[in-house]
């Protein structure tokens, strides 16, 4: 994850606080994840998305963010979440706000099946009905075998 000078990110001692889009394609009854690996060697799935420029909307960088990562344009159909998210140790937490849409892609069939990479990126299709058995990030998506019918608002920052 690399910073831009025009990311809507700002830091203060340890703490750092940002803006993302993120977007749920759905093929089917499987949507597209990024996959990670973590310590233990093990996968785990977050949202393709990435940061808010200063000036863009979350529409605008979602789009941004498939053309980058994936190559192929997306449409936002209706927003699904907006995420005030918190996370990290007592040496570095970090705050977001995050934008999640449902998005479509005329593309969408040129996109292979299972696991694959491109560029430095990998992703991975996951059944609807398998999220609350998968190492899905941020949690409530994970938690979530259907999608919601309309905005839904999580805070899962400990006031």
């Amino acid at each position: 994850m690399t910073e831009e000078a025009d990311d809507l990110l700002f830091r203060r001692s340890k703490r750092t606080f940002n803006v993302r889009a993120s977007g749920l394609l759905v093929r089917g009854d499987k949507a597209l994840f990024h996959c990670s690996i973590d310590d233990d060697g093990q996968p785990y799935f977050a949202l393709v998305g990435g940061k808010v420029k200063f000036g863009e909307s979350s529409v605008s960088a979602i789009e941004r963010e498939y053309r980058e990562e994936l190559h192929i344009d997306v449409r936002p159909k209706r927003l699904l979440w907006v995420m005030e998210h918190q996370f990290g140790t007592s040496k570095d937490v970090r705050q977001q706000v995050n934008f999640v849409h449902l998005l479509d892609s005329p593309q969408l069939g040129n996109l292979p099946n299972g696991r694959f990479t491109i560029g430095c990126h990998t992703f991975e299709w996951i059944s609807l009905k398998d999220f609350p058995t998968m190492p899905i990030y941020p949690a409530i998506v994970g938690r979530s075998s259907t999608l919601p019918a309309g905005v839904q608002y999580v805070n899962d920052i400990d006031d």
